[in-house]
């Protein structure tokens, strides 16, 4: 049965039929926020679960109130804020690299467009755990690909101003313009799309970029676009980040995949930068609380 709508009052009243202490800032709090998002997106480290065992409904630690609920979301949001910076610039280098290798290769405007400029069914880079049907994969795949790039260009509804600009003036519209059009998804799906020639070159280009001596493999960039694709998403649409998981990674592969891409002084910077975050909650959130936070998000700070 779907659950009835509640009111401020009525929200208040349940958290405290749980155990969890609320004051006058709650119902504040509660007209910013959804009450889904905070706590039942924040009330994991709070939950008495030998407790929760013998009932259906959350039993809260003693002592929980809502404002340690509230104070581990804003340490989120702000996890969110921190991480999606850093993210915007790998998605910057990684597009680039992949663009400019493109745009090498195939020198014609529209060479995106041509079918015959992708990989071949039986070439096409898969993750090491893919056990689907490759050619199946890469039809789909190509055919949503393309029909995305056409429509950037034949929706008037849509169609970004510098786009519809280089289009009426020079008749098509190159890669390297379009790029700033295209998500971080497409951009992951163009470059599986790649033959090898590219792909290497992206690789080497990206390892320029970042000052890395260590050769970045088009396999490993497969994977640091999903990863970092998906982490963006995940900081873009405001969900919940520290216990977070994209195709088996946690926040730390996460940051070790973002050291593929970015020169030591940015990566160190974001460690910095989690150090003064963390350091800024300790008086606020609970320690065990926040062992609990950085366990899920396989990280020492």
């Amino acid at each position: 049965m779907a659950k009835e709508f509640k009111t401020f009052a009525q929200l208040i009243e349940l958290l405290e039929s749980r155990g969890v202490a609320t004051d006058a800032a709650t119902v504040d709090c509660l007209r910013r926020e959804s009450y889904y998002a905070v706590v039942n997106g924040y009330k994991a480290p709070f939950l008495d679960k030998n407790a929760g065992q013998s009932t259906s409904c959350d039993v809260f630690r003693e002592g929980t109130s809502f404002k340690n609920i509230y104070d581990l979301f804003l340490f989120d949001r702000e996890l969110r804020q921190l991480t999606f910076s850093y993210l915007a610039r790998a998605e910057a280098v990684l597009k680039n690299a992949v663009v400019y290798s493109f745009c090498d290769q195939y020198r014609t405007s529209d060479a995106y467009l041509n079918r015959a400029n992708y990989v071949e069914p039986k070439d096409m880079l898969v993750p090491k755990a893919f056990r689907g049907n490759k050619k199946k994969q890469h039809s789909k795949r190509l055919a949503d690909l393309v029909n995305i790039l056409k429509d950037k260009l034949a929706d008037e509804q849509r169609m970004r101003p510098f786009v519809r600009h280089y289009l009426n003036k020079y008749g098509a519209v190159p890669l390297w313009v379009l790029q700033n059009d295209l998500t971080f998804g497409n951009i992951s799906h163009f470059y599986q799309l790649q033959k090898r020639g590219v792909q290497n070159a992206a690789c080497k280009l990206i390892g320029q970029t970042a000052n890395r001596n260590q050769r970045l493999e088009p396999l490993v960039l497969l994977r640091v676009f999903q990863v970092l694709s998906g982490y963006r998403n995940f900081c873009a649409h405001d969900e919940r980040l520290y216990c977070a998981v994209v195709r088996g990674a946690r926040f730390s592969d996460m940051y070790s995949l973002l050291c593929r891409v970015l020169p030591d002084d940015e990566t160190k910077a974001m460690l910095d930068e989690l150090g003064e975050l963390v350091g800024s909650y300790r008086g606020l959130i609970a320690q065990d609380v926040l062992y609990s936070v950085f366990k899920e998000m396989n990280i020492r700070v």
